[in-house]
């Protein structure tokens, strides 16, 4: 195992594990896939503010968002967006962002402190909040909703027939089907895909736009009809949503990265 790798592990076991959006592999994998997609511009600029090798120290800040949340309550609405899926999917601030506390006004807010002249410190922190938030804007149940929390109130039998919450299955139970190693799944996922569909997937610049495809996909995958009977089957189909979903996020977040820091 390379240096960096025991570092990032070992740093594993200082953050508690918290069942949010993607849940913290799925983080991981965003982290990892958009570091090894960076421009060798944007990997000096995000070492240098982190303090570290790029992919750890991206790792490492992937779940730094949520960590902070008990502490930094004001954060809380920053992790989602909430389309309803019986609306218009087209995201409207006014209806969906009130006051502007959604994901999609914050990845503008911390795109534009990357931009500026602000100090190091509130650009690092900026940045790990993107790193984090790109992940969200993917995760499906945390672009849409259907008068359910996100999917946190739609109960299903999974593990043994205990309860969870379709959300929490999103979050983690699909990503575990991909594996359990982010950095080999991040690997895998990057191999899977041309360059062509890489450059195209780095080319989308709008949150907005992230957002209402994530909410199609809540509609179309996450919110079927029948999901009473939800079993393995439908986790490991699901799982390979999920699987583009992680992708599109690491890819969408180098874009962004490079772009910043060109």
């Amino acid at each position: 195992m390379q240096h960096w790798r025991r570092a990032l592990v070992a740093a594993c076991f200082l953050f508690p594990a918290r069942a949010w959006a993607w849940g913290t592999e799925g983080h991981e994998v965003v982290a990892h896939l958009a570091a090894v997609n960076l421009t060798s511009r944007a990997r000096g600029a995000v070492s240098a503010l982190l303090g570290g090798e790029t992919e750890a120290v991206m790792a490492i800040a992937a779940n730094w968002a949520d960590e902070i949340r008990d502490d930094r309550p004001d954060t809380s609405s920053w992790h989602f967006v909430n389309i309803e899926i019986d609306a218009d999917l087209h995201y409207q601030p006014a209806r969906d962002c009130s006051g502007g506390n959604c994901v999609v006004a914050q990845i503008l807010r911390d795109e534009a402190i990357l931009k500026s002249t602000a100090p190091a410190p509130q650009k690092a922190e900026a940045l790990k909040f993107l790193i984090h938030f790109l992940g969200d804007i993917h995760q499906p149940l945390h672009a849409a909703d259907n008068h359910d929390r996100g999917g946190n109130l739609v109960s299903v039998s999974l593990r043994r027939g205990r309860p969870e919450s379709l959300h929490h299955v999103w979050d983690d139970d699909v990503v575990a089907a991909l594996g359990r190693d982010p950095f080999v799944v991040a690997r895998h996922l990057d191999h899977s895909f041309s360059p062509a569909q890489k450059r195209e997937m780095m080319t989308v610049v709008s949150p907005a736009v992230w957002a209402e495809s994530s909410a199609a996909i809540a509609k179309l995958v996450a919110y079927p009809q029948g999901r009473e009977g939800f079993d393995n089957r439908d986790v490991e189909k699901d799982a390979q949503v999920a699987g583009q979903q992680l992708a599109r996020a690491g890819y969408a977040l180098a874009g962004l990265l490079n772009r910043v820091f060109q």
